[in-house]
């Protein structure tokens, strides 16, 4: 490649702007469809024919899954909403106290439910609340009209989201599976590159958990883009459980992969040279393998001959592990034990890569098992009391705002509540709802701005629908790129979506900037309004979190002591409660970093804890050896059920917990080891699991002592 060219990619890579050919296309293609849904309304001489094309850019998704999956939501949530609204209205037209009441507690029920709810059945119940707030409100400042504002309305969307559905999937569809499969193969080459950046102890520390943040991200984006794949086919509801299954995966190698790092980080002692020196092929061939996995972008066109690199090198790493169970009662216990402690681990971490291309295989075959169920692991009861409270602060914003409207008598009033209510729907399972509001504010303000100077410039000078759907398409064309590429989303679909709806509302141009204004200072006021109220009343996953962690470290952990169930079910159990939280989490901010670092150390816990169980047992253990080990287990799961329950005294538990860690390690370590019997190499795989465990009290400490600083 030329330098020239060369300086192009960098130029492209580094612009945020998607501008591929597809994103090009979507665009375009949104861009018309919201034309015609505009041109439709005008024909069929609707109030608020801006409605239609609003709408076709809330429903913009590049791919058909997408689309279908919020069109469907949207028209349940619009017409349930509209009917409700409508309801409200005819018991109450007359009385406003009873009709912002009505509209609120249905606000907050659906704002409830959006809370427990995920991706678009989350979203077709938050449209439900703000329809009836816009029906309900609009409608009792004219209740003769009542019924043709909410027809209206309804119809208008239905018109924006058959437009822009027909657009997504009649025009060059792009279907969510196909993405869906891109994007997997996609994840397992980075997870792959991370793997391999954990086996190399060069990386820094800051860099390993930016590439961190990065997967996580990638995760995050997969399950939802998983979550309405099911639109597109039926057989994709089998996928989709199956799937389910490698977002676990995906998290498990993520919890992996760190231990390793940060295990082969500081694997830097006393009489580690010959471990080192039978490591050291085995840890190369597995970087590697891993290497041509990340590099090799046609990796999912032959699975089975990707399973069967992973295969070879993890029997690479047992045939080193097996070296190293030799050296035992020869060589240092310590650093023994922390090499065969890093070998497994990175076994560990194939095997998580091989489970997610059985995934992958599995959900692409004929037939599929009937037996197959979703995983029931569920987040802790503090979630519905979250949702509860989300409920209500929506309930509480929208009283508080029309309170001011009736005591103020604001002729803009209504705008300025639609402008709190779309800035509730935003605040939706978010800990920091200006994350995601602020932009979204100040793009509109951006389209608003842009929509007046060519309401003022441009319009006047333009005759006849056909002129006036040229301007639009070209004027809509940067904010549709920007909603075509994800991070962007929101910023975009705000600035066309606004845009549109400014220029496009009615048949006749009639400017009246003194309405503009006022009206749109209102809608920007209600939303700064209702981003100060949102702050002064936070929501978060704090109680959910702490509750979380409750849960695996005063239950799931001891359970995989006490060998109650098998220890991979546990880790999955919290890996499943972990993708639950991950939307929610902010890894720019150390807290919430220390809380994934603490939970992915957890979920690995519990397979070490687990192996534990069964070593005790092995009948070539050394009496002494199961005996010490058996007392560890039984004393370790008592402090840990014991933690959550402690209150001012868990400090010291955890205190107690650790030295009965680093005690069992200690006695491990002093007692004599007979090379070449099976005993000896037992004893050193015991060594490796509790010095794993030992670590996580000094690498995870922020998790472990949470409670003790958030209740």
């Amino acid at each position: 490649m030329s330098a020239a060219n060369v300086s192009r990619s960098r130029l492209l890579s580094s612009f945020p702007v998607d501008l591929g050919w597809r994103n090009v296309s979507f665009a375009l293609r949104i861009g018309i469809a919201g034309v015609a849904a505009l041109a439709i309304a005008y024909q069929l001489e609707m109030q608020d024919p801006q409605w239609a094309i609003l709408t076709v850019y809330l429903l913009a998704q590049p791919t058909a899954g997408g689309a279908l999956a919020k069109s469907a939501y949207r028209v349940v949530g619009t017409v349930g909403g509209a009917f409700v609204g409508l309801l409200i209205l005819k018991l109450y037209a007359e009385a406003a106290v009873p009709l912002v009441g009505c509209v609120a507690l249905w606000l907050g029920g659906c704002f409830y439910a959006g809370a427990r709810l995920r991706n678009y059945a989350s979203y077709g119940f938050l449209l439900s609340g703000y329809t009836t707030l816009l029906v309900a409100l609009e409608g009792a400042t004219d209740p003769m009209n009542a019924w043709s504002i909410a027809a209206d309305r309804t119809g208008e969307i239905i018109i924006g989201i058959a437009c822009a559905t027909a657009a997504t999937v009649l025009v060059m569809p792009r279907y969510a599976g196909v993405v869906l499969r891109e994007q997997m193969a996609r994840l397992v080459s980075e997870l792959a590159h991370y793997g391999a950046t954990a086996l190399r102890p060069g990386t820094s520390l800051a860099a390993f958990a930016a590439l961190r943040r990065q997967m996580v991200e990638a995760i995050v984006s997969f399950d939802a883009l998983r979550s309405y794949t099911v639109f597109e086919a039926p057989e994709m509801r089998a996928d989709d459980v199956l799937l389910r299954r490698a977002v676990r995966e995906f998290l498990r190698v993520l919890a992996v992969a760190r231990g390793l790092y940060m295990r082969i980080g500081d694997f830097r002692v006393e009489g580690a040279g010959p471990v080192l020196a039978q490591m050291q092929p085995a840890m190369e061939a597995t970087a590697a393998t891993l290497d041509r996995i990340a590099a090799n972008p046609n990796a999912f066109a032959d699975l089975h001959a990707v399973r069967r690199e992973l295969l070879a090198a993890r029997a690479g790493l047992g045939a080193g592990a097996q070296r190293l169970e030799a050296m035992a009662g020869t060589v240092p216990f310590e650093p023994l034990a922390d090499g065969l402690l890093i070998l497994r681990r990175s076994g560990d971490l194939l095997h998580g890569l091989s489970m997610v291309m059985v995934s992958e295989a599995a959900s692409v075959r004929a037939r599929r098992p009937t037996s197959v169920r979703r995983p029931q692991h569920t987040l802790p009861a503090s979630a519905r009391l979250e949702a509860v409270l989300i409920g209500l602060r929506a309930v509480l914003a929208i009283v508080l705002a029309s309170l001011f409207w009736a005591a103020t008598e604001w002729t803009y009033g209504f705008n300025a509540l639609t402008g709190v209510g779309l800035m509730l729907f935003f605040s939706v399972n978010q800990d920091r709802p200006g994350k995601l509001g602020l932009p979204v504010m100040i793009w509109t303000v951006l389209a608003l701005v842009i929509s007046y100077f060519a309401m003022v410039l441009v319009l006047p000078r333009i005759e006849g629908f056909e002129a006036l759907a040229l301007f639009l398409v070209l004027l809509l064309l940067p904010g549709g790129l920007m909603a075509g590429t994800p991070q962007l989303m929101w910023p975009g679909v705000m600035l066309a979506g606004f845009i549109g709806a400014q220029l496009g509302t009615g048949n006749v141009f009639r400017p009246d900037d003194l309405a503009f204004f006022n009206a749109n200072l209102a809608f920007v006021l209600g939303m700064a309004t209702c981003l100060g109220f949102l702050a002064l009343v936070p929501v978060t996953s704090t109680a959910t979190r702490t509750a979380f962690w409750r849960k695996v470290i005063g239950r799931l952990l001891p359970e995989a002591a006490r060998g109650v169930r098998h220890e991979r079910r546990i880790l999955g159990q919290v890996l499943d409660m972990l993708a639950e939280l991950l939307p929610r989490l902010s890894l720019d901010r150390t807290p919430d970093e220390d809380f994934l670092r603490g939970a992915l150390g957890a979920a690995s816990t519990a397979l070490e804890l687990g192996r534990l169980n069964r070593l005790r047992r092995d009948p070539d253990l050394p009496p002494e050896v199961a005996a010490l080990l058996t007392t560890f287990l039984a004393r370790f799961a008592g402090m840990l059920e014991s933690l959550p329950q402690a209150g001012e005294a868990r400090a010291g538990r955890l205190a107690d917990a650790e030295a009965e860690v680093r005690s069992a390690r200690t006695n491990l370590a002093g007692l004599a080891l007979r090379p070449g019997e099976p005993g000896a190499a037992l004893t050193v795989r015991a060594g490796a699991s509790l010095r794993f465990i030992s670590d996580r009290f000094d690498i995870d400490r922020p998790f472990l002592t949470r409670s003790l600083t958030e209740e």
